[in-house]
């Protein structure tokens, strides 16, 4: 008998919520920091929360493929994929900033189907399940009505991504900065330094866009439908659809979202493949 997609997001929930549990418990005692590249950062907790989320969803589904950040890929074969971030902004988890969260969705043949994001440090569960809307703590939310550019609060991801391509990271940054002094016309520009938050911003109205460039699908599986439920959209930096295998991505209100296309005018940017 087919199991219902409410059984997969409350596997996402629970997952998420133990892990979240354990990340806070761990952040006292994390001990010394590694780094995966130049300027990246993993914890002892990522790893253990990575394992944690790993073993129950293995537990539960032992048929279904996985990916996770600290592990990844453990291919079954199977239509159904689960994508996990086991702490999103990490930098901001081990220095106490409290923007962090889990994330752990479930795609079927590469389309998200529901997901969960838990902040711990601010105690928000965001759920999504494809059709159905999206919630935080139980309660439905709608992205922004913001239409004027002029008044949005923007997000934009970290600069130093891909740090370890030297070249890469230059341009990247080059483009930020472009990029910013493109968007001056709106009200803010932040970083945040976690997807799982923007993402969870934008779909409770809390930020009116958001845009990204070399994330990976752990990083914003969970938002994209997030955001889409709660009556935003979700396109890559030029227009186009997005994907699983899109490494960037433009989160907004809809409304905006033309107005934010414009502005970033992404044609005219240069970054290497």
């Amino acid at each position: 008998m087919p199991i219902s997609t409410e059984v997969f997001l409350q596997a996402a929930v629970d997952a998420a919520r133990a892990a979240g549990e354990v990340a806070l418990r761990r952040q006292q005692s994390l001990g010394p920091m590694q780094f995966k590249g130049k300027k990246d950062i993993v914890t002892e907790a990522d790893f253990e929360c990575d394992r944690l989320i790993r073993d129950r969803l293995e537990a539960a589904f032992p048929d279904h493929n996985l990916l996770t950040e600290e592990e990844g890929v453990l291919d079954k074969g199977s239509d159904y994929r689960w994508y996990v971030d086991p702490i999103d902004g990490t930098i901001n988890y081990a220095h106490q900033i409290p923007l962090w969260g889990v994330s752990i969705g479930l795609a079927h043949k590469g389309k998200m189907l529901c997901g969960a994001i838990f902040l711990p440090a601010l105690n928000e569960l965001y759920t999504v399940i494809a059709g159905s809307g999206a919630f935080l703590n139980g309660e439905r939310i709608h992205v922004s009505v913001e239409n004027d550019l002029a008044k949005a609060i923007v997000s934009h991801g970290d600069f130093n991504v891909s740090a370890d391509d030297v070249e890469r990271n230059r341009l990247n940054s080059e483009n930020f900065w472009a990029r910013m002094r493109t968007v001056a016309s709106v009200q803010r520009v932040k970083c945040l330094g976690s997807a799982a938050v923007e993402g969870a911003f934008i779909a409770s109205g809390r930020l009116d866009a958001y845009w990204m460039v070399y994330l990976k699908p752990w990083d914003v599986a969970v938002t994209t439908l997030l955001v889409a439920e709660a009556g935003g959209m979700v396109t890559d930096l030029r227009g186009g659809p997005w994907n699983l295998e899109t490494d960037s991505a433009l989160f907004s209100n809809g409304i905006l979202h033309a107005d934010m296309l414009a502005a970033l005018d992404w044609d005219r940017r240069k970054l290497p493949d």
